[in-house]
Parts: C-alpha cells; sequence; structure tokens
C-alpha cells in the first residue's frame, strides 16, 4: 500500500562474505554482519558485528557495535559497543556503554556522552555542604 512505512525492519540484513571487497558505504536498518574488507562507512541503525576475519577502514555508526576485527576509523554506537579479546580499534570511540576485553587493542579517543550530562548535572545541582560546629563546655 503506499503511503504505509512498515513497522520496522525485515529481513534477514547484510553479510558481508570474507572473500568481499566492498568499497564505499554499506547502509542497512537491519543487522551488519562483516567478514571481508571495506573501505569505507558502515551504517545500521540496530546491529554491526565485525568478526575476526573484517577488515574496516572508514566510520562506523550502529545501536550495537561488536569487534572482533579490526577498525580504523571512528565508531559510534549509539547503545553499546564492546571490543572483543581480538579485536583492534584505531580512531574515536563514541558509545553509552562500552566494554574492552582482555587482550583487544584499542587506540584512540574515547566518549561517553551519558557520563558528562550526569557529571554535568551533579555539579550544577550539588549543593554546598554544611559545616556543623559543637560547642562543648
Amino acid at each position: 500500500m503506499l503511503g504505509n512505512k512498515p513497522s520496522g525492519p525485515s529481513g534477514p540484513g547484510t553479510v558481508v562474505g570474507a572473500n568481499v571487497k566492498l568499497v564505499g558505504t554499506l547502509q542497512d536498518a537491519s543487522d551488519i554482519t562483516v567478514h571481508g574488507r571495506i573501505e569505507g562507512e558502515v551504517i545500521s541503525s540496530q546491529g554491526i558485528n565485525i568478526t575476526e576475519t573484517a577488515y574496516i577502514k572508514g566510520p562506523v555508526s550502529g545501536e550495537i557495535v561488536i569487534v572482533a576485527g579490526k577498525v580504523r576509523g571512528s565508531i559510534t554506537a549509539t547503545g553499546k559497543l564492546e571490543i572483543m579479546p581480538t579485536g583492534k580499534v584505531f580512531g574515536s570511540i563514541t558509545s553509552k556503554d562500552l566494554s574492552i576485553r582482555s587482550g583487544a587493542i584499542f587506540i584512540g579517543k574515547c566518549t561517553m556522552p551519558e557520563g558528562e550530562k550526569e557529571d554535568e548535572e551533579e555539579r550544577v545541582t550539588e549543593e554546598p555542604k554544611k559545616e556543623t560546629t559543637y560547642e562543648v563546655e
């Protein structure tokens, strides 16, 4: 029917095979699993799984991003970012929830926006501590 939008993403998502080299932008509303090589932007409104055999050179953006392979570029996870023991990330990352497993390599800058907002709110709303003195006779 014309004019009706689907209620959500349908289908299994996108899988980039181990022998595939993609140059350009890969965008899917569903999950993306990368086994091969991508030189360009990877965007999903759901999850992105970068397996051990994968290499991505370019920005990655998704709700949940799991890195077991290698990424050279920025990663933005609106939900959770997890770098597995075999994962290597060279670039800035932004995520509300971050997990870097033992053995993983991360070289870059990390920003966690929720933590910054809470800290600012605490500083603004925090009342000065009142000092109480007692006199002893």
